[in-house]
């Protein structure tokens, strides 16, 4: 079950793939991350975590746990904003697919591609709690397996 947990966050819809739940493991697939891939080409990213000791940076640390809600794709952005950081210091440019996934941040819609992302990663986790009560208890008190649909 750890298994299906984990890769359920990495790769939405992955826990009901291995129980063979195929269309509410592709519906799950295509509705969170065409929500990510939306907010990425609004130039949104995973921004990170403002770490503030008189508690201001409370809000964008909330904000950043539920951005990494979605997993692989919201990892591989956080890491993309990190490398664009340390390219800029080096004065190296990005190739395209770092630029992509690490946003612009000056751009005008990169706080509404954020919100986006924030809601992918909302919404997977609901999903991986979603799969864990179905798993564990199912609709009618029986286990995934005994139900279905």
């Amino acid at each position: 079950m750890a298994l299906d947990l984990i890769g359920s966050w990495l790769l939405p819809g992955f826990g009901y793939l291995r129980k063979k739940r195929y269309a509410r493991a592709l519906i799950l697939f295509i509705i969170i991350e065409g929500t990510f891939f939306l907010g990425l080409v609004l130039k949104g990213s995973v921004t990170p975590p403002i770490l503030d000791p008189s508690g201001g940076g409370v809000i964008s640390f909330l904000s950043f746990l539920i951005q990494v809600g979605n997993g692989l794709l919201s990892i591989i952005s956080f890491a993309a904003v990190l490398a664009f950081k340390k390219m800029g210091d080096f004065q190296l440019a990005p190739g395209p697919f770092l630029a992509f996934f690490a946003g612009e941040q000056p751009h005008a819609f990169f706080e509404m591609g954020g919100f986006y992302l924030l809601v992918s990663g909302a919404m997977n986790y609901f999903s991986v709690v979603n799969f864990y009560d179905r798993y564990k208890n199912g609709r009618n008190g029986c286990a995934i397996e005994a139900h279905k649909s």
